[in-house]
C-alpha cells in the first residue's frame, strides 16, 4: 500500500514538473515570437498602433469566435471582407491601420504568443533620482566652498576675540602698575599704531593684497561670457543619454537643419511624434513626460488621433525650450559650414562633447571633449584636443590653427586646391609643412566670424 502511495506521488510530481517545463518553454517561445512578429505594433497590456493583446483571446472566446482568431492572425483583411466575424469588424473599425498578415505562423505558435501575453507582467522599474541630470560633483564643490566661508568667518571671529582679550589684559596690567588709561583709545587706534610701527610689514601686506585682488579680478574677467557646464532646466525631462546613447539615434535625425542651415535647430514636436505616437511611456518617468509631448502636439493617445478645431486645424500647445548654447550677437557661426559632409564634416562631439552621456542639453567642458578625443572612437571621428574654454574666441582660433583639412575629401576643397595651384607661391607656402589648416585657408580672417 505504501509503495503504491509513493509511486503515485512520484508520478504526480514528475507530471507536474514536466507541465511546468512545458509551460515555461511555451512562454519563452511565445516571447520570442511576439517580439519578432507583433511587438512593432502591439504591446501586451497597452494600446499602441494596434490594441493591447492581453485578454484578446478571451474576448474572441466570449464572442464565440475562438476559431476565427487564427484566421484573423493569418489574413485579417480576408476574414474582415468575409463578413462572418463581428470581432474582426470591431478591431478593423478600432484602427484604420491594417494589420500585417502573419500566415507563416502555425496555430501552435499563435497559441504560444497568446500564452505569453496573457501571462505578461510589466517589469518593476526602480525609481531613479534626478542626480544624473547634471554634474555629480557640483554639490560637493558647492558644499566645499560653503565650508571654506564658514571656516574663514570663524578665523576672523577668533582673531578679533584674541585682540579683544589682549586689549583687556593690557588695560588690567596698566591699572595694576598705576599707569593712566586713555578712555578714548579704541581697537582701531591700536591697529593704526601697530601698522605705523611695523611699516615694512604694512607695505608688504598692501602690495600683496593689491596683487592678489588684481589677479582675481583679471581671472574673473576672463570668465565673463564663458558658460562651460551650463545646463538650463527644461519643460520636458528629455534624455540625450537614452535617445542618442542607448538607442543610438543620430544627432541630425532630430537636429535635421544642422547640415543645411546656420542653426542646428530645436526639434519640432512633430519629430518627437514620429516615435511617440506609439511609444506612450518611458522607463524612468512613465507617461508623465511623454504626456507633455502629446499635449504640445495636440495628440489624443486614446483615440490615436490629433485634436482638431472646427476648421480642421490641430489644437497645439508648443513647448518653450530654454536655450543652452548662446553666442554673442556680433559672432557669425554656421553649422552647415562645419558639419556638412561636403565641407568640414566635423563630428558634433568636437564642440558638444559626448552628448550620448548627457541627460538635458548642456554646454560641455573642454576637459570632457578632450577626454572623448583620446578614446578610440574619438580618434576615429577625427576629434582634436584643445585648451581654451568652449564657445570662446580663443577656442575657435585654436581649433582653426590645429584642425587639418584633406583637400581631396570633397568637391568643395578640391576646387580650393585647384585655385591654390594657380598661385605657386601661396601653394608652396601652405604645403611647406605637408599639411593644410583652416587658418592657412583664411580661417583667421576677422570677417569670417565678425560682420
Amino acid at each position: 500500500m505504501i509503495d503504491k502511495y509513493y509511486n503515485f506521488l512520484g508520478k504526480f510530481f514528475t507530471t507536474l514538473f514536466l507541465v511546468l517545463i512545458l509551460l515555461t518553454s511555451t512562454s519563452q517561445d511565445g516571447e520570442k515570437l511576439f517580439k519578432a512578429n507583433c511587438a512593432s505594433c502591439h504591446h501586451p497590456i497597452k494600446n499602441a498602433t494596434g490594441p493591447k493583446m492581453q485578454g484578446a483571446l478571451q474576448k474572441w472566446q466570449d464572442a464565440g469566435e475562438e476559431d476565427f482568431i487564427y484566421e484573423w492572425v493569418s489574413n485579417p483583411s480576408k476574414l474582415y471582407n468575409s463578413g462572418k466575424s463581428k470581432m474582426a469588424k470591431a478591431i478593423w473599425d478600432w484602427s484604420p491601420t491594417a494589420m500585417t498578415p502573419q500566415g507563416h505562423l502555425s496555430k501552435e505558435e499563435v497559441e504560444s504568443i497568446f500564452t505569453y501575453v496573457d501571462n505578461y507582467a510589466p517589469p518593476v522599474v526602480a525609481v531613479v533620482g534626478s542626480g544624473d541630470a547634471g554634474d555629480p560633483n557640483a554639490n560637493d564643490s558647492e558644499s566645499s566652498e560653503y565650508w571654506w566661508w564658514i571656516l574663514s568667518f570663524l578665523l576672523v571671529f577668533v582673531l578679533f576675540a584674541i585682540f579683544g582679550v589682549r586689549r583687556e589684559l593690557s588695560a588690567a596690567i596698566a591699572a595694576k602698575e598705576g599707569r593712566e588709561i586713555d578712555p578714548t583709545r579704541t581697537f582701531m587706534t591700536s591697529i593704526k599704531e601697530w601698522l605705523l610701527r611695523n611699516w615694512f610689514v604694512t607695505v608688504l601686506l598692501v602690495v600683496g593684497i593689491a596683487l592678489f585682488s588684481g589677479l582675481e579680478v583679471f581671472n574673473r574677467a576672463f570668465q565673463l561670457g564663458v558658460y562651460q557646464d551650463y545646463m538650463p532646466s527644461q519643460p520636458v525631462a528629455y534624455s540625450h543619454k537614452l535617445h542618442a546613447g542607448k538607442m543610438g539615434i543620430e544627432c541630425k535625425y532630430c537636429h535635421h537643419s544642422a547640415e543645411k542651415s546656420k542653426h542646428a535647430g530645436i526639434p519640432s514636436t512633430n519629430v518627437c511624434m514620429n516615435c511617440h505616437a506609439v511609444v506612450h511611456e518611458g522607463a524612468q518617468y512613465g507617461a508623465e513626460e511623454i504626456n507633455k509631448l502629446h499635449k504640445a502636439a495636440g495628440y489624443n493617445k486614446n483615440k490615436q488621433a490629433y485634436n482638431l478645431d472646427k476648421f480642421g486645424n490641430r489644437i497645439e500647445d508648443p513647448i518653450v525650450w530654454n536655450k543652452a548654447h548662446n553666442l554673442p550677437d556680433h559672432v557669425y557661426f554656421s553649422h552647415a559650414q562645419h558639419v556638412h559632409p561636403n565641407t568640414a564634416n566635423i563630428d558634433c562631439r568636437q564642440c558638444h562633447g559626448p552628448v550620448q552621456n548627457y541627460t538635458l542639453g548642456r554646454v560641455s567642458t573642454i576637459d570632457e571633449v578632450n577626454a572623448y578625443a583620446k578614446t578610440d572612437e574619438g580618434m576615429e571621428k577625427g576629434l582634436i584636443q584643445l585648451t581654451k574654454p568652449l564657445l570662446t574666441m580663443g577656442w575657435c582660433i585654436e581649433c582653426h590653427n590645429k584642425k587639418e583639412i584633406d583637400l581631396t575629401s570633397s568637391g568643395y576643397y578640391e576646387e580650393i586646391h585647384n585655385r591654390l595651384k594657380l598661385r605657386a607661391d601661396v601653394n608652396n607656402k601652405i604645403f611647406e609643412d605637408d599639411k593644410v589648416t583652416v587658418k592657412e585657408l583664411g580661417g583667421w580672417e576677422c570677417a569670417k566670424c565678425h560682420y
